[in-house]
């Protein structure tokens, strides 16, 4: 029973998360992101089920949207999450940082 609060609880995170980050720096982080995900191949390996929800708002060119950005840094955090704190890093998007790095 607690498992979907849980997942609901991260999903509202990755949410406000993205919130943080500027409209402007939304498309080149999203873009940044896919190519660290399909560069890393088998070595980032993301659920089915996210993969599809990414691909569905990558279709739209929706990967920078709330929604979009959303499931891709959780995807992308999940699967990478070095890789991942590097890009976020490269933004200098300090609120996120402090979110995702390990204490």
């Amino acid at each position: 029973m607690h498992k979907p609060h849980i997942t609901i609880r991260i999903k509202m995170e990755y949410n406000n998360l993205v919130k943080k980050i500027p409209r402007t720096l939304r498309q080149p982080l999203s873009e940044n992101l896919i190519d660290m995900l399909l560069e890393s191949g088998e070595d980032t390996p993301v659920p089915p089920s996210l993969a599809k929800v990414i691909l569905h708002y990558m279709q739209r060119d929706q990967l920078d949207s709330q929604a979009g950005l959303s499931s891709l840094l959780k995807a992308s955090y999940e699967a990478a999450p070095e890789k991942t704190i590097k890009i976020i890093e490269s933004y200098n998007l300090e609120e996120l940082l402090v979110t995702l790095r390990p204490v």
